[in-house]
């Protein structure tokens, strides 16, 4: 209890020492505090990207077959799906049509599917927040499912109808049935599903074409022990899951390790600036120190209450940089960082940008803000408490 006690009264001694040297304090919080909110924002807004593109991948198909000619993609011919259908360890094989239709200066993506075979249990595609997704009926009905960024943009919800131009600039009515929810914000944002005869049609296909093919494993096989079996097809280029993902963490990974570099600058000038604070604290602290070891204080108290004040500045500072970093990524959707971070052209407004906090960015924060800050304190801390106490004291008062 002794020592328990000991250690209650030296942190109640660092919370008045934080308060006599106000300034100081006010000084350190500011400049991690800058630092923390900066790397806080891109770090959150990194790992919500890199969540939502682990959501788009798993709702996507095992493999995508596409048709290369000229090393340039073009349209498959459906033939070549009954020979992907027999390859083994192959479950069933959707045809796809997809391109995108512009509706002023909005750009969105037009899928057709294959609505046969269709499985619904789960993914994005089930993920409907009102109306319905398609069935096989709605072949040839001009009926769509939208994504709620459209919805949003152009104030439409299920029942309504929208016109889009088609590939050979007509007019084409479609007739709204569910609108999807924002469990992927990314991934059906600005989608537009529609049965694959409506998209053939509205692309102009020629017959017996299509853009891909989506192909779904059996259960227990191994995606990429089926793409090698079918890489005796002719002008065929497979892409599996763990292709995109790697592809989606590497473009947001490389954008996000930008701030990163002007990050890890910004927070060696903060330690410098908490190391000329510690220096210039000591100095004026040195009839302190000096009455303090005459009291019986250690060496290892005065750094002990150093390491302390410290460690409140750092957890305060970090923790309220933390706070402003996600609610300007969550709430005010991170103005000048999304673009550099999407890499898009275009974004409305309506955008909602996805923000997700995970246990390891948070440790790395902590670990990156409060370490350096204790480092910057330790040394004049400890070269301060060394110094005997009469020559402190005529220092301090000199």
């Amino acid at each position: 209890m002794t020592l328990i006690r000991r250690h209650r009264n030296l942190f109640k001694y660092s919370l008045d020492a934080l308060g006599r040297y106000r300034m100081r304090g006010a000084v350190v919080v500011v400049t991690f505090l800058i630092a923390t909110t900066m790397i806080s924002a891109v770090l959150f807004t990194k790992d919500g990207l890199e969540r939502e593109a682990e959501y788009s991948v798993n709702a996507a198909p095992d493999l995508t077959i596409q048709y290369l000619k000229a090393g340039r993609v073009v349209p498959i011919p459906a033939a070549i799906g009954e020979v992907i259908s027999g390859t083994e360890g192959v479950e069933r094989v959707l045809m796809r049509t997809w391109g995108y239709a512009g509706i002023g200066q909005y750009t969105f993506t037009v899928i057709g599917l294959d609505l046969q075979g269709l499985d619904l249990t789960g993914g994005a595609m089930g993920a409907i927040e009102s109306g319905r997704f398609l069935t096989p009926d709605d072949a040839g009905t001009r009926n769509i499912v939208i994504g709620k960024l459209i919805a949003g943009m152009l104030d439409l919800k299920t029942g309504d109808d929208m016109i889009l131009l088609s590939e050979s600039v007509e007019a084409t009515r479609f007739h709204v049935v569910g609108v999807f929810s924002d469990q992927s914000s990314i991934y059906t944002a600005d989608m537009i599903i529609m049965p694959l005869e409506d998209a053939n049609a509205f692309f102009n296909m020629p017959d017996g074409y299509v853009t891909d093919f989506a192909v779904y494993t059996k259960p227990g096989a191994d995606a990429g022990e089926v793409a090698s079996r079918m890489s005796t097809i002719p002008n065929v280029r497979i892409l599996d899951q763990d292709i995109l993902l790697r592809g989606y963490k590497a473009a947001y990974g490389a954008r996000g390790g930008v701030f990163t570099t002007l990050w890890t600058i910004l927070l060696a000038a903060a330690a410098l600036i908490a190391f000329s604070q510690a220096v210039v604290v000591g100095h004026e602290s040195k009839f302190e120190v000096g009455l303090l070891k005459t009291f019986g204080f250690s060496t290892l108290d005065i750094v002990e209450v150093r390491l302390i004040e410290s460690l409140i500045m750092g957890f305060f500072a970090t923790s309220l940089g933390m706070l402003i970093g996600y609610a300007y990524a969550a709430f005010f959707n991170a103005p000048g960082l999304v673009d550099i971070l999407l890499g898009w052209a275009f974004l409305p407004k309506e955008f909602r940008l996805p923000v997700f906090v995970s246990a390891e960015s948070l440790l790395s924060i902590y670990a990156v803000t409060v370490i350096p800050l204790l480092v910057t304190t330790v040394v004049p801390a400890w070269l301060n408490a060394i110094t005997d106490p009469e020559i402190a004291m005529r220092r301090g008062t000199a």
